[in-house]
């Protein structure tokens, strides 16, 4: 829908949000603007230039007099005085075209408690008022928080930058030495400002050392009677306003991020599951069908089918139990069933692993496998024509498998375990019959692949493993005869920087800070490798690639479990709500939005 005349010029920033979010923040956009006033900074465009003739006015020197004029005076002498007098002439006005403006509007914003709440709706409309008044200048926009210790400035190009601001809270307020900080700072920087703004409450300009530095401070408060917000302009221009509050749910989406309104979602209905673990994460299904989470009640799983809407076929829902004594290490899919291994008294169980007896439970110096629930083993399970191997890493970096063959080999009896390498890093299953796994030898990384029949196949060199603490791994084809993709996390200061390594060669990737990586999609039809990415104020998914980030979705509640299937692009995430979010990549739309939080005492209800 096409914004009204009255809001285009903030149209490139107020299409990242819904029609309801545009009404909202236009209204306040337009309230706002008339008070900022003209551009008053340093900006370094140089002298007009004259450029051709411009309008007609009643003032001027006459040799700019209108041609029509001077005739008046040859043929009406008298009417020539009497307009003269009256000051009713005609001049031609010069036109004057002006260099290009350069230097850098920045916008430094209070995070802290005295402005938690409706002022921050000020702070994202001034934050679009500013960057389209540096855009008209010809000049650049940059914002910070005061209270940032590192004195970072960013863009604003995306929606993700909004959400940014909004995710800086702290609940230290602005004090002297924040001002000192960003003065010292700002002088010691070659480029040029424009003008600076400080956006907030109750801020000790004068004892910042900022009020010769910065033209303008913006004053953002709750009036007394909570009804209102009050805005008060000073520096070169002074103004003063009152805006309403806007409506409580449509304040809360902004607040939240939440710039687009829900779209439809296949699967989302009034079906609620019962109540699964916050500790572990959900479990995707190669094929991308079914979704597995431990239950929290009851000891066993909660299955869920995701919808079709090819086969016209809804969600379903149901459990599998396990014996109460027994307790959780792993848990994968074996096909259409989840499959786990299970802890009890002294022995291992392989539940729905079919063709796999249950086991002494190794010794730690064998395996060392947790006693509780808090997390899961990383594991896999892989199969071709005679073989079938279950992979599983233990706390402390060992790969061990156990296989199920279809003909019986005195060389690996049923449940022998089999310790395939140490110092792994981690695990990822790549097509149903190959995994990938990444171990560190002499300082190196290497990667290799491995088979149901439990040969390591192939061998490659990744690079040196000083400071790498994370690695994933992209699906494909390629692994079973060559190179395909993974990406090597080192954290930074600035952010999480990964390595990105593929058959063409490697490739930098820094995120901004707060953003984490937790998968790794390999595009099939694209043939193109991006990130997968929850944001900084955990709610917020997204795809990175060829350095542009792009949101995919956002919750209501904070992310605290996700997961990703790089073999199906399957998406899921569980909230602190207990909301199941399932997204998928290969079809760019939510497949799956339900809440897991059914008690034993109430009905369970199926779609």
């Amino acid at each position: 829908m096409q914004l009204p005349q009255s809001l285009q010029p903030w149209s490139d920033w107020l299409h990242w949000l819904d029609l309801e979010l545009q009404t909202v923040l236009g209204d306040c956009l337009q309230r706002l603007h008339p008070l900022l006033g003209p551009l008053s900074g340093r900006l370094q465009g140089g002298d007009p230039e004259p450029d051709g003739l411009g309008d007609l006015h009643q003032r001027g020197s006459y040799e700019r007099l209108l041609a029509s004029e001077w005739l008046l005076a040859e043929e009406l002498p008298e009417e020539f005085l009497r307009r003269a007098v009256s000051a009713e002439h005609l001049f031609v006005a010069p036109q004057y075209r002006t260099h290009q403006a350069s230097g850098t509007l920045i916008a430094l914003f209070d995070a802290g408690p005295l402005q938690l709440g409706a002022p921050r709706l000020v702070h994202l409309a001034l934050m679009i008022i500013l960057a389209q008044r540096a855009r008209a200048a010809g000049a650049e926009f940059r914002w910070g928080v005061l209270q940032d210790a590192d004195n970072q400035l960013h863009k604003l190009e995306t929606a993700v930058q909004l959400r940014h601001l909004l995710g800086q809270r702290t609940f230290q307020c602005v004090e002297p030495e924040h001002g000192q900080r960003w003065s010292e700072w700002l002088s010691a920087q070659s480029e040029p400002w424009a003008e600076c703004w400080v956006i907030g409450q109750r801020l000790p300009i004068d004892d910042m050392g900022l009020a010769g530095r910065y033209q303008v401070q913006v004053q953002v408060q709750q009036s007394l009677d909570g009804d209102s917000l009050e805005v008060e302009i000073s520096g070169a221009r002074r103004a003063r306003t009152c805006l309403p509050i806007p409506p409580v749910n449509a304040g809360l989406r902004l607040l939240k991020g939440e710039f687009q309104a829900p779209a439809a979602v296949e699967g989302r209905s009034a079906i609620a599951a019962p109540r699964v673990l916050l500790t572990l994460a959900p479990v995707i299904s190669d094929a991308g069908t079914h979704i597995a989470m431990v239950l929290l009640d009851q000891p066993g799983c909660l299955i869920l089918r995701l919808p079709s809407a090819a086969h016209k076929r809804p969600a379903t829902i149901h459990q599998q139990l396990w014996k109460s004594s027994c307790r959780p290490l792993t848990m994968s899919f074996v096909g259409r069933k989840p499959g786990a291994v299970l802890s009890y008294d002294d022995r291992l169980s392989f539940w729905n692993v079919g063709g796999l007896p249950d086991v002494l439970r190794p010794g730690p110096d064998v395996l060392k496998l947790p006693s509780g629930t808090a997390t899961l083993l990383a594991c896999a399970w892989v199969r071709d024509e005679n073989h079938g191997r279950y992979f599983v890493l233990d706390s402390e970096g060992r790969l061990a498998s156990w296989s199920v063959l279809r003909h019986a080999s005195p060389d690996e009896p049923p449940g022998t375990c089999l310790l395939l390498a140490d110092h792994v890093l981690g695990l990822s299953k790549v097509d149903s019959q190959t995994l990938v796994y990444v171990r560190e030898e002499a300082g190196q990384l290497l990667a290799r692949t491995a088979c149901a029949g439990g040969e390591v196949r192939q061998t490659y060199r990744l690079g040196a493993a000083a400071g790498v603490t994370q690695i994933l791994v992209a699906a494909g084809g390629h692994w079973q005869k060559d190179f395909g993709a993974c990406a090597l996390l080192t954290p930074g200061a600035a952010g999480e920087r990964w390595q990105l390594l593929t058959r063409s060669g490697s490739q930098e990737l820094r995120l901004a800070p707060g953003w984490r990586g937790f998968g790794l999609w390999h595009d099939p039809v694209r043939e193109g490798n991006s990130l997968v990415l929850l944001g900084p104020d955990r709610r917020t998914v997204a795809l990175y690639h060829s350095g542009e980030q792009r949101v995919l979705f956002s919750c209501s509640d904070e992310v605290v479990k996700s997961s990703f299937c790089s073999i199906s692009g399957l998406i899921a995430v569980l909230t602190g709500t207990r909301e199941l979010l399932v997204y998928s990549l290969t079809q760019e739309r939510m497949r799956l939005q339900i809440h897991c939080n059914l008690k034993p005492s109430e009905e369970l209800s199926h779609a």
